[in-house]
């Protein structure tokens, strides 16, 4: 009979961890695409009034 040592478990925290890592690395990189995509949009379907300025994106 083996001896349980834990690399089990140790290996399924890396790969979460590998993965959280990997998905907040794509989010914050497509975050501000995603804020233009739908302020554009947002700005043809009600356009703001003619004296309105737009504001500029937020820096992420």
């Amino acid at each position: 009979m083996r001896k349980p040592t834990g690399q089990a478990v140790i290996e399924y925290i890396l790969l979460v961890l590998m993965l959280a890592v990997t998905f907040a690395v794509i989010i914050r990189n497509t975050n501000l695409q995603v804020y233009r995509f739908w302020t554009g949009l947002s700005s043809q379907v009600a356009s703001p009034c003619v004296d309105c300025k737009v504001n500029p994106p937020p820096n992420f």
